[in-house]
């Protein structure tokens, strides 16, 4: 009972609630030796609990972290009016992900409510992060400490309404001429034609797929036609139906010849042949003959193409093989385009009005080729991922685009007022005033801000005490390329090859390849281009390749571990990159390497491939920089010795988070934990640097820490000179590279560096961000 007589001495010295149960938690926690306890309030006019108390979660959680009392297993509590135990709490079918709270890291929960004669106040919260059962004394004992906790919430409360009576008389006239105005508005919206269809505001949830702000009025891409929506007609004779069908499939080989010319000219890493594909499907005898049966038989032409459309797609479904499925997909899209034509709809050229914002369940590569880039201000997915075609093609127009959102039909309509945040991934459907006027001043600030560093387009990444910061750009894209030229990138620091390996049918020949690659480094114009051979697997397999079932893909079958057990595909990569080198300034770039056996198998074949082409006569750079990407453990390990085979290091931070921390940072359960900042992966970068410069190696860094401000400052101060990032983050990168002192930089890594925990190095590095007038950078980035 000394637990009790404790707390009744912290209420007897009481002078502030919320401070009171700020203490007793604290005390709770210490007593019982749990690593969690918190204390939620529940207004029952909302039916809602709020967090008041912690101590364990993260302090600022206090008084944002809110629920419904039919969300979590903090509101199961009130629902049931008694204690509530989970011995793996993240298992618990009713168990929510607050990420505010830092709590995903403790399994074990028992909460207990807390009662004013059965009426609920809120509920008092212990967790564990070891999976335990709580024994039933402690469950005693915590129903007798809501006894006094129950009178200071009791207080709150009354305090809480005193605090409201008081905001409404001093408001009161404020609110009546507010009202007024509401009153007026709404009147004026009812009469306005453009105004949403849907009146509830929604935040919808996706993955940013290309980052910015977008607001505008929402426009469903959907199918001019569909087979159920023809209306029932009497056929004419067999001859003129099938004249109406002949002369509809040659006005789609037509379309189909044009959208492959555009493909093929504006976007060369996206396979072309896909539309070339559905061509020679078009003027398929097998198509044609079947739809040509169905007419003789006295079906109209529309019913003999859904007849033999529908058979096809069943029949390609059942397949085993994901190439043969995807033909269905080709089925469908020529079907609809050999009905429009029958129907007389035009092809659509999206023309749209300004400011609008695309929605689609799925956005296909003929959409893309049709968009008019400069009304378009986002894009939202249903479907899809981060590295989709869609996802990669807004990314280099620049279009802010969120993907992965889920069911849109039930959400969004025509003409919503909608913003796409493509920097957090979040979509809001007519959104509240408040929320409309954060983002239009967001915008504001990010175009004068972008005005701003387009002055420092031309001039060099020099800090103020004259030490030059070399700024790369890492694409996936030859329409990349005009984003490295607009936003002043001093190289190509990272060209990913595997887009158009994804994009394909099949493995690229050596001579698509070097027509690639070549187009890449003729028109970066004399900048250096890096060009990272095949990095596929774990999450990204080309549909031809026949991947294995692994319960763990990102430590299975992918990157230098593929290319080695296919030397055959492998050695056509390598020349065609070494005959790319020809064309200009090219290194070559080895992702995920271990070993130095790795390294040195890498380099054998290298020899092999350079002999052969000197035998041909082809001409190739013979001298070609060769690296590794460290983005393993044992890489950082093994450094001193990797660094004596290659020429230069590429830090690749996104997997080395990844496997330094054990988190996979797709997986909600886990991904708070991935944190670039962490001081495992400081210490692994800045060995990893300092390895190569006492080598006198060159090293850069290409993982997404290098756009990031707040990490930039630190990695500048441990040594490195050459980052290689997005192209939309060099500006900001290069003003704040010219806004500090490299001994500033240096004094911030080294302290850094001594620290032992993510909240102390983040904290020292907001601190130093501070005295170096540079806030406004990270609050921009963030």
């Amino acid at each position: 009972m000394f637990l009790l007589e404790d707390i009744g001495r912290v209420i007897e010295r009481s002078s502030d609630v919320r401070s009171t149960l700020s203490q007793i938690v604290g005390l709770v926690a210490d007593r019982l030796d749990m690593e969690v306890c918190s204390v939620y309030g529940f207004a029952p006019a909302t039916n809602r609990l709020t967090l008041l108390a912690t101590k364990g979660l993260d302090p600022d959680s206090v008084g944002v972290v809110s629920m419904g009392v039919d969300e979590g297993l903090t509101g199961l509590v009130i629902e049931k009016r008694e204690p509530v135990m989970a011995i793996d709490a993240l298992a618990h079918p009713r168990y929510k992900y607050f990420p505010e709270t830092g709590e995903e890291r403790y399994h074990s929960f028992l909460g207990v409510p807390i009662l004013d004669k059965g009426a609920p106040l809120g509920v008092l919260i212990v967790q564990t992060s070891r999976r335990r059962r709580f024994a039933r004394d402690e469950v005693r004992l915590l129903r007798t400490v809501t006894v006094p906790i129950g009178g200071l919430l009791a207080q709150l409360r009354l305090l809480q309404s005193l605090e409201s009576k008081e905001e409404e008389r001093l408001g009161y006239q404020r609110r009546m001429l507010e009202a007024v105005k509401r009153l007026q508005a709404y009147e004026r919206q009812r009469a306005t034609p453009e105004s949403p269809t849907q009146e509830t505001t929604l935040r919808l949830t996706g993955l940013p797929a290309a980052p910015g702000f977008g607001i505008g009025r929402a426009h469903l891409l959907a199918s001019e036609v569909s087979f159920a929506s023809v209306p029932p007609r009497r056929p004419r004779s067999a001859r003129q139906e099938l004249l109406r069908f002949q002369q509809a499939v040659k006005r789609s080989v037509e379309e189909m010849e044009r959208l492959w010319e555009r493909a093929r000219a504006s976007f060369p890493e996206i396979d072309a042949a896909v539309f070339e594909a559905q061509r020679l499907m078009l003027m398929d005898e097998e198509f044609t003959a079947t739809v040509g049966t169905g007419i003789r038989a006295g079906a109209g032409a529309e019913a003999a193409l859904e007849r033999t459309v529908n058979e096809m797609v069943a029949g390609f479904s059942r397949l085993s093989e994901p190439y043969m499925q995807e033909r269905a997909l080709d089925i469908k899209d020529i079907g609809q385009r050999v009905l429009r034509n029958l129907l007389g709809v035009a092809e659509s050229h999206r023309s749209f009005g300004s400011g609008v914002v695309l929605v689609a369940s799925a956005l296909s590569l003929s959409d893309v080729m049709s968009i008019e880039r400069e009304k378009i201000q986002g894009v939202v997915i249903a479907t899809g991922g981060v590295t989709s075609h869609a996802a990669i093609l807004a990314k280099s127009l620049e279009i802010p685009t969120v993907v992965g959102v889920g069911d849109l039909e039930s959400t969004i309509r025509e003409g919503d007022h909608l913003i796409v945040d493509g920097n957090a991934g979040t979509v809001y459907v007519n959104p509240r005033p408040e929320v409309c006027r954060e983002y239009e001043r967001l915008q504001r600030e990010h175009r004068a801000f972008s005005q701003e560093l387009d002055s420092l387009r031309d001039l060099p990444a020099v800090t103020r005490d004259g030490c030059r910061v070399h700024l790369g750009a890492n694409i996936g894209l030859l329409g990349d390329l005009a984003l490295v030229r607009r936003h002043g990138a001093d190289s190509i620091g990272l060209y990913r090859t595997e887009l158009a390996f994804l994009s394909h049918r099949d493995f690229l020949t050596e001579e698509e390849q070097i027509d690639l690659y070549g187009n890449v480094v003729r028109d970066a114009e004399g900048l250096t281009v890096t060009i990272r051979t095949l990095d596929v697997g774990a999450d990204k397999y080309p549909s031809y390749l026949h991947a294995p079932q692994e319960a763990n893909p990102f430590l299975g079958w992918r990157s230098i571990r593929i290319s080695l057990e296919m030397e055959d595909v492998f050695k056509v990569q390598l020349r065609a990159i070494l005959r790319a080198g020809a064309l200009g300034s090219v290194r070559i770039l080895f992702p995920m390497v271990t070993s130095v056996d790795e390294v040195r198998r890498i380099k054998d074949l290298l020899a092999e491939v350079a002999e052969e082409l000197r035998r041909e006569g082809l001409d190739f750079d013979a001298n070609m920089p060769f690296g590794i990407m460290v983005e393993v453990p044992s890489a950082v390990q093994l450094a001193d010795r990797l660094i004596e085979e290659v020429d230069f290091f590429s830090i690749g931070t996104n997997d080395l988070t990844q496997y330094m921390l054990a988190v996979d940072r797709d997986n909600r359960k886990v991904s708070s934990l991935y944190e670039p900042l962490h001081p495992a992966v400081l210490r692994a970068v800045a060995s990893t640097t300092r390895t190569a410069k006492k080598a006198g190696k060159g090293v850069t860094l290409c993982g997404e820490m290098a756009g990031d401000p707040v990490c930039s400052v630190v990695l500048i101060g441990m040594g490195l000179r050459d980052l290689s990032m997005s192209p939309f983050f060099i500006p900001v990168i290069k003003r704040l590279i010219r806004s500090i002192d490299i001994t500033a930089a240096e004094r911030l890594a080294n302290e850094v560096l001594s620290l032992g925990t993510v909240k102390d190095v983040k904290g020292c590095v907001f601190e130093h961000m501070r005295a170096l007038d540079v806030v406004d950078l990270m609050e921009m980035y963030h």
